[in-house]
């Protein structure tokens, strides 16, 4: 079977436009071109990130480089010196704490999730269709081998492929370990597999005005790199 420049070999359905499913729909329209159409559910009705900063690493920038996209990034990165003091207290202690004077080295540069999703979105491919108010509840595999999508405003939409970006509460991944061969998968275990659970690991962050930091410590070692 031949297909003609215009017509897509087969689809793609992303769930979920958070950074993983954006990065992936502009990897797919820059490599696959429009030999792939891309479908992009997001949940809500807009796309928006929650959280401060993330770090780009050396192998994240990389992948940027490949995808073009590192020097527009780049821009909107903080530059933080090669090292600096750190300070460690507890959050109910208004002074003392632990010091730390060695150098930090540091793998890559902060960007601010916002400035990193509003470039991506940019750079999304025309061969990228973006659904909003689309939230997965379950799919249904056909015998043909393409799938049939199910959502919460009771719509449906099908595709050939479906990757899961839906977050810690996935939908995707719930309802693959759900209607999995029961011979691949103990039964008993469906639970573990499907409900996220809590690993033990606690971390706790938040972002503080430079102005209060500075009321409180106006030699606050932290604000040694950046410009008040």
């Amino acid at each position: 079977m031949s297909f003609s420049s215009d017509t897509p070999k087969f689809r793609v359905a992303i769930c979920g436009a958070g950074i993983g499913g954006l990065v992936l729909a502009v990897t797919i329209g820059k490599f696959a071109g429009r030999d792939v159409q891309v479908d992009l559910y997001e949940a809500h009705d807009a796309i928006t990130t929650i959280g401060a900063g993330i770090m780009i690493s050396r192998r994240t920038s990389a992948v940027l480089k490949a995808l073009g996209l590192y020097e527009e990034i780049s821009h909107v990165s903080m530059k933080p010196s090669a090292s600096s003091h750190e300070q460690i207290r507890m959050s109910d202690i208004p002074e003392g704490g632990f010091e730390w004077f060695s150098p930090i080295v540091r793998q890559g540069n902060p960007v601010y999730r916002q400035h990193l999703v509003d470039i991506l979105k940019k750079h999304l491919p025309s061969s990228c269709m973006v659904h909003f108010n689309k939230r997965l509840t379950t799919y249904t595999k056909l015998p043909t081998g393409s799938l049939i999508l199910h959502f919460a405003d009771e719509s449906s939409d099908n595709t050939d492929v479906l990757i899961g970006a839906d977050g810690i509460r996935s939908s995707v991944r719930k309802t693959l370990f759900e209607t999995i061969d029961r011979d691949l998968i103990d039964p008993s275990k469906i639970r573990h597999y499907t409900d996220p659970s809590w690993t033990g690991t606690l971390v706790y962050r938040a972002v503080v005005p430079v102005e209060k930091l500075l009321e409180t410590d106006p030699n606050a070692t932290t604000l040694e790199d950046f410009i008040v």
